[in-house]
């Protein structure tokens, strides 16, 4: 089969409605071909849906303004060539991030950044909140490492933290804090890079920085349910203690409407949280996943990026996953104490159900003894009027000559009177108790 006749063939066929967007997704975030020496600067702002929408079209508009080719609808993924400088916009399921690239880096690789060459009301209108900023540049290739006094001067006298990455072709060194711009900062020096090389890396580390950021959202809803689930722990307990004591039903009903209480409160939380720790270990995995990458080699003196992040950021997010652990084990051991409690109340229903079927038993057979009564009793009235009446009979026919002894006709009626009396109400009684309605 040529590549004519496949095509031909494919043509033919149903596609999948996601076939392209899936393997398109590989492809979604090409990586940057760029040459050094160069600045960057790197903004992401957390955004609604709507606010989402807005920043594409907000990209297109400045794409207008300087007169090139701005993002497909629905796109998630810009490069536009500004001629002085590349923009390139990303949207993720929560945010939305622009990165700006200039060439060259000068002296001072931060007296100049790249987002300065963007329009100031341009960048002001940018929608929704800020949440990460910082300069990255890459040095001129076969420039002199910087020394301690030049890194200390470029990073305003803040701890730094470096290593050789990417096999030993780059260097990196960053404090993973605000200077008095508001950005953060990454200095590469390239040791060798390709210009794949460069994008990657470059890439990588305004990665790093956007992700040990955002997993690190849910630390203050983390301290601020603190105390909340000390709380409700507490709460679980008093109730706990009182199962002991449970005396009544009056008392099952009050812990059982504390319970559903206590219950709904912790997936309250857990509902509210859910998607917030759940983007943290998310996000905190891409950073390990980052940092593996990198592939460092330790510089004497100073703390790797790696080692940083393990020491500064780790903390942090073991703290959100222990706050998340905490609310799962309230909401089972709550759960688990209802399903006690109600396990008692069934047992209890189960006592009061059986008393109730005795009860209605020795109701039953004494209905049952009544009935048997009354029947005799039935049986008795019946056969005495149908003898009177026969009696009667008897009597107006001897009037009338018929040659009968009343008395003796009487007498013999009587037993066959009582006997189909007695077989018409046994009969009667039988077929009400055959009907089911």
């Amino acid at each position: 089969m040529n590549a004519e006749t496949g095509a031909s063939l494919i043509n033919r066929l149903e596609p999948h409605p996601l076939r392209e967007d899936l393997y398109g997704e590989l492809h979604a975030r090409p990586t940057p071909l760029l040459r050094g020496p160069l600045r960057a600067s790197h903004i992401v702002f957390q955004n609604t849906l709507a606010e989402m929408a807005e920043s594409q079209a907000h990209v297109a508009r400045l794409a207008k303004r300087y007169g090139t080719a701005g993002p497909v609808p629905d796109a998630n993924h810009y490069i536009g060539d500004f001629g002085g400088f590349e923009l390139r916009w990303e949207r993720h399921t929560e945010f939305c991030a622009f990165t700006v690239v200039r060439p060259d880096c000068g002296e001072d690789p931060f007296a100049d950044p790249a987002i300065s060459l963007l329009p100031e009301d341009w960048v002001e209108a940018i929608p929704g909140y800020l949440v990460v900023a910082c300069h990255a540049a890459i040095m001129e290739a076969g420039r002199p490492q910087p020394d301690f006094d030049e890194l200390n001067q470029w990073f305003e006298g803040q701890l730094i933290a470096g290593s050789r990455i990417s096999e030993g072709r780059a260097s990196v060194w960053t404090t993973f804090r605000m200077h008095r711009d508001g950005f953060g900062r990454y200095l590469i020096g390239d040791h060798g890079l390709s210009p794949f090389q460069a994008g990657r890396t470059l890439q990588r580390l305004l990665d790093l920085e956007t992700y040990r950021v955002m997993s690190l959202m849910a630390l203050p809803v983390a301290r601020e349910l603190a105390p909340e689930t000390t709380r409700l722990d507490s709460e679980l307990a008093t109730i706990m203690d009182q199962f002991m004591s449970i005396g009544s039903p009056e008392d099952e009903r009050r812990l059982l409407e504390q319970l559903s209480g206590l219950a709904a409160t912790a997936e309250h939380h857990r509902a509210k949280t859910n998607y917030r720790f759940g983007a943290t270990r998310a996000y905190y995995s891409l950073v390990t996943s980052i940092v593996e990458n990198l592939r460092e080699e330790h510089f004497p003196g100073m703390s790797s990026l790696g080692k940083f992040l393990d020491r500064r950021l780790t903390p942090g997010v073991r703290t959100c996953q222990a706050m998340e652990n905490r609310l799962e084990n309230l909401s089972q051991r709550v759960g688990r104490a209802g399903e006690l409690l109600q396990a008692r109340i069934s047992v209890g229903i189960e006592t009061q159900n059986q008393t109730l079927l005795s009860a209605m038993n020795r109701r039953s057979g004494m209905q049952l003894r009544l009935q048997q009564t009354v029947e005799g009793l039935s049986v008795a009235a019946i056969s005495y009027y149908s003898v009177a009446l026969l009696k009667i009979l008897f009597d107006s026919l001897a009037h009338a000559g018929v040659p009968i002894r009343p008395h003796l006709a009487t007498g013999i009626a009587l037993p066959i009177v009582v006997i189909g009396v007695w077989a018409l109400v046994r009969r009667i009684r039988h077929g009400l108790d055959a009907d089911p309605h």
